[in-house]
C-alpha cells in the first residue's frame, strides 16, 4: 500500500527527503554511478522498517546485485545512522506500474530524523563497471522513493522523489523514412534520422547528411544540415517525383561513416483507388503502464515514427478520469486529416478466460470507457460503465462505431471468444513477440480476420519501438493499410474491409490479390484460385511462401536459387516459450567445432544490443539470445570438411551435424514450445533479390472454402503476413 503525501516542505519533514547523485542528464544506456541521497524525516524508520526505491515496470534499468563488488551493476547501501542496512532487488514488491523495486531493510537498530542513506547504484569501488541506465528517452525518469517508518506495511513517498532526463546516445546509424506509395508530381516528404545503438534519435546530433536517388525527385536538397536542437531528426518537405517506378532515397555522413537508403518507395502515375499508409494503432503512457505523456506520444508517433495514424491504447482498469480527459484531449489535438490520424480508443484488459487483451477503437469522440474493472480506479461512480468479460463488451459496442482488435500481450486475447462484426482485424506481431499462430487458431475456427502489427509500445516510441526487455523481446510492429483517403472515415472502412497487413517495423511493400480482389477479401469463383503476389523488400529477401489454410502451399523457388558455399554456415534459431507472459524463449548457447576451426562469425535479427554474439574463438562461437517468436541467428565462415563436426548446445536443444548432412538441403529440428525450431544450411554465394513478383494457381484446390495469405521473410529476420484472402472455390455446375 502507498499513501502519497503533499509536496510541501512540512511534509518532507516528517517523511524525508532524495537527491539524486549526480543530478545530471543521462545518455539511454549509458554506464555509470548513481547514487540516491535520502535523508530521514522526523518520523525515522524503526527497526523492522524499509525504504524503497522503485521503477516504471517498462524501465529496462539495469536489475541490481549486492553479491559481486567487481561485476556489473553493482549495489551497496551505507548510513551514519545507528543501524545495519540490506537491500534486495524485488522485481515485484510494489503496485502497477511501479513494480521494480530495490528494498532497503532497516536491521538491528533505528534511522532518526537528519539520518543520511545512501543508496548507491553502480558502485565502483571494488571494481565494477558501473550499471547501465535505461536505454529508452524519457523527458523525467523518477526513481520513486518510498519509507514504511513503522513496519506496517504501509509505506509513503516521499515527497522530493528524484528525476533525471534521459537523451539519445551517441549517433550509432543513419535512418531515412519515406511514405510507401506517393503520385506522380504530388509532393511529399522523407524523414532524416541519427540514432543511437538502441534505436533512440541521438540529442545533440550536429552534422551535415548527403541525400541522392537514382529517381527524378525534384526538390530534395543534396545535403541537409541537422542542429543539435532537431533531437537527431529532419524531416525534408516539398520533393516530388516525376516519373512513376520504385525508388529509394539514400544518405551519407561522412564524418561518421554512415550509409542509409530509405524503404521503398512506389511512384505511381495517378491516384490509387486504396493507397498505403502506415499505422501504429497500439501504444501507452505514463497515463498507465508505460512512460512519457500523451502529447509526447503522439509528437513522436508523426514526426519521429513516421506513421499516417496512431490511437492511444491504455489499460482500462488503470485509467481515472482525468487520465481518460488526457487521453481524448491529446487525441483529438493531433488529428489532422490528409496528414496524421488518430482515433480515441483504450485497451480492454479483462483476464484470458474472460477474453484477454483487446484494443478498442472509436470512430469519433464521444462513446464511454467500458473498463473490464476499476482494479486501480478509486473512484467507482461510473462502475456501472464496465463490462465484463468480452461478450458484454460485444454485446454494448454491437451497432455501434466501435473497433475491436485481439492481441497477444500481457494477457493474450481469447480465441474462442470473437464477434466478426466488430472484430476485423487481429495483431500479429509487437514488442511482446511474434504470433503467426494466433492467426492460425483464428482460421482454424473458421473466423475470417485480416492481420495487422502494432508498437504496443512502453517507451514513448510508438512507430519506431524496439525490443528492451525480456517482456518486451523485439522490435514494434507496423501496419501497413491500404485506405481511401488519409482520414478517419478512410482508415476506418480499410480496417473493416481488413485490406491490411502486418509488418515487424520494416516498411515492406507488399500487395496481393486474387483474381482482382484485394488481402482481406471474400468471394466465390468456379475457377482455380490465381494469387497475384508482389513483394518489395527493404533488404534482400531469404522467402516469400503462399500459406493455405495454415499450410505452406507455395515458396517462390527465385530467391537464394545461387551456389552454396561450402565453408559458410546460416544459423537460424525461433520461438516462443509460451504463449502467455514469460513466453520468452532463452537460447544463450554455443557452437563447437571439431575438424576444423572458425575463422569468423558475424550475427543477424537480434534485436537488443545487449544480446548477440559474446565471443568467436578457434572451436567455439558463443552467444546470448531470447526470442519471442522471432528468430534470431549466426553466418558462420569456418575452414574444415564434409566430415567435421559441428555441436549446437543450447538450453532448447542440442544437436550435432556435418556438412555433409547439409549438402542436399538444410537441417530442421523442432526445438519444442510454441513453434521454436532451430535451422542450419550451407549459405548462398549470392543474397536474395529485394524485390520479386510471381503468380500462384491453386490446381490442386478441393471445392470449398479456402483462405490464403502470404508470408514474408527477409534475409534480415524482419518479415511481413498479408491478411488473407477468403476464397468460396465452387464447382462450374453450381
Amino acid at each position: 500500500m502507498e499513501r502519497i503525501p503533499d509536496d510541501t516542505p512540512d511534509s518532507a519533514k516528517w517523511y524525508g527527503r532524495a537527491e539524486i547523485l549526480p543530478d545530471a542528464p543521462v545518455d539511454a544506456g549509458q554506464m555509470g554511478t548513481w547514487t540516491i541521497r535520502y535523508r530521514v524525516g522526523r518520523y525515522g524508520v524503526d527497526n523492522g522498517g524499509r525504504i524503497r526505491v522503485a521503477m516504471r515496470l517498462a524501465s529496462d534499468w539495469a536489475i541490481p546485485q549486492v553479491e559481486d563488488p567487481s561485476a556489473p551493476h553493482y549495489l551497496t547501501v551505507t548510513t551514519d545512522g545507528e543501524a545495519r542496512l540490506e537491500a534486495a532487488f524485488e522485481p515485484k514488491a510494489h503496485y502497477r506500474p511501479w513494480f521494480r523495486v530495490t528494498t532497503i531493510y532497516v536491521l538491528d537498530g533505528s534511522l532518526e530524523e537528519g539520518d543520511r542513506v545512501d543508496i548507491t547504484f553502480g558502485d565502483r569501488s571494488g571494481g565494477g563497471p558501473g550499471t547501465r541506465a535505461q536505454s529508452f528517452r524519457e523527458t523525467s525518469f523518477e526513481f520513486r522513493v518510498l519509507v514504511e517508518s513503522f513496519e506496517t506495511d504501509v509505506f509513503v513517498r516521499v515527497p522530493t522523489s528524484p528525476t533525471i532526463e534521459i537523451r539519445g546516445g551517441k549517433p550509432s546509424r543513419l535512418v531515412v523514412v519515406g511514405p510507401g506509395q506517393v503520385v506522380e508530381d504530388e509532393e511529399f516528404s522523407v524523414t532524416v534520422k541519427v540514432e543511437d545503438s538502441w534505436g533512440n534519435p541521438s540529442d545533440g546530433y550536429d552534422g551535415r547528411v548527403h541525400l541522392f536517388t537514382d529517381h527524378t525527385v525534384e526538390g530534395m536538397p543534396g545535403s541537409i544540415e541537422m542542429s543539435p536542437g532537431e533531437r537527431g531528426v529532419h524531416r525534408v518537405s516539398g520533393l516530388r517525383a516525376v516519373a512513376p517506378g520504385q525508388f529509394r532515397i539514400s544518405a551519407t555522413e561522412e564524418a561518421l561513416g554512415f550509409f542509409a537508403r530509405s524503404n521503398p518507395i512506389e511512384c505511381l502515375e495517378r491516384a490509387p483507388q486504396h493507397r498505403l499508409y502506415w499505422a501504429d494503432l497500439h501504444g501507452q503512457t505514463n497515463s498507465t503502464v508505460g512512460t512519457g505523456s500523451v502529447e509526447e506520444y503522439f509528437a513522436f508517433a508523426r514526426d519521429v515514427g513516421c506513421v499516417d495514424a496512431c490511437t492511444h491504447q491504455g489499460n482500462d482498469f488503470q485509467i481515472g478520469e482525468a487520465d481518460w480527459a488526457e487521453i481524448i484531449e491529446g487525441t483529438e489535438a493531433f488529428h489532422e486529416p490528409g496528414r496524421f490520424v488518430t482515433f480515441p480508443g483504450y485497451e480492454w484488459s479483462g483476464n484470458t478466460p474472460a477474453g484477454g487483451d483487446h484494443n478498442v477503437l472509436y470512430l469519433e469522440t464521444g462513446l464511454p470507457l467500458h473498463r473490464s474493472s476499476h482494479w486501480q480506479v478509486w473512484d467507482t461512480s461510473d462502475e456501472h460503465l464496465d463490462r465484463y468479460p468480452i461478450t458484454e463488451l460485444y454485446d454494448t459496442l454491437r451497432g455501434e462505431e466501435a473497433l475491436i482488435i485481439p492481441h497477444i500481450g500481457g494477457r493474450r486475447a481469447n480465441p474462442d471468444l470473437h464477434d466478426p462484426g466488430l472484430e476485423p482485424v487481429i495483431e500479429i506481431t509487437s514488442v511482446h513477440g511474434r504470433f503467426e499462430w494466433f492467426l492460425h487458431e483464428a482460421l482454424e475456427r473458421g473466423y475470417k480476420v485480416g492481420v495487422i502489427g502494432a508498437g504496443d509500445d512502453h517507451t514513448g516510441r510508438p512507430g519506431a519501438s524496439y525490443g528492451t526487455s525480456a517482456s518486451f523481446g523485439v522490435r514494434g510492429g507496423l501496419a501497413g493499410i491500404f485506405a481511401t483517403s488519409l482520414t478517419r472515415e478512410g482508415i476506418w472502412e480499410a480496417l473493416k474491409s481488413r485490406r491490411t497487413y502486418a509488418t515487424t517495423g520494416e516498411r515492406i511493400l507488399l500487395s496481393v490479390t486474387c483474381e482482382g480482389h484485394p488481402m482481406g477479401s471474400e468471394f466465390a469463383t468456379s475457377r482455380e484460385p490465381t494469387l497475384f503476389v508482389r513483394v518489395k523488400g527493404t533488404a534482400p529477401l531469404y522467402s516469400v511462401e503462399v500459406v493455405k489454410n495454415t499450410r505452406t502451399a507455395y515458396s517462390h523457388r527465385a530467391i537464394r536459387s545461387g551456389a552454396r558455399l561450402p565453408h559458410r554456415l546460416r544459423i537460424a534459431w525461433s520461438g516462443a516459450r509460451i504463449k502467455s507472459r514469460g513466453r520468452h524463449l532463452v537460447w544463450d548457447g554455443s557452437l563447437r567445432m571439431d575438424g576444423g576451426e572458425f575463422l569468423s562469425a558475424e550475427e543477424f535479427a537480434f534485436d537488443n544490443p545487449r544480446h548477440g554474439i559474446t565471443s568467436v574463438e578457434p572451436g567455439e562461437i558463443r552467444w546470448t539470445s531470447i526470442t519471442c517468436g522471432d528468430l534470431d541467428g549466426i553466418l558462420v565462415e569456418f575452414e574444415g570438411n564434409e566430415e567435421s563436426v559441428f555441436r549446437f548446445e543450447s538450453d532448447p536443444i542440442d544437436f550435432s551435424f556435418t556438412p555433409a548432412d547439409l549438402a542436399l538441403a538444410p537441417v530442421e529440428l523442432d526445438a519444442g514450445g510454441i513453434e521454436g525450431r532451430v535451422s542450419v544450411e550451407l549459405d548462398t554465394a549470392e543474397r536474395g533479390p529485394d524485390n520479386v513478383e510471381f503468380t500462384f494457381c491453386d490446381e490442386d484446390a478441393d471445392y470449398g472454402e479456402h483462405s490464403y495469405y502470404v508470408r514474408v521473410l527477409q534475409e534480415d529476420g524482419e518479415m511481413a503476413w498479408s491478411s488473407p484472402i477468403y476464397v468460396d472455390y465452387r464447382c462450374p455446375t453450381r
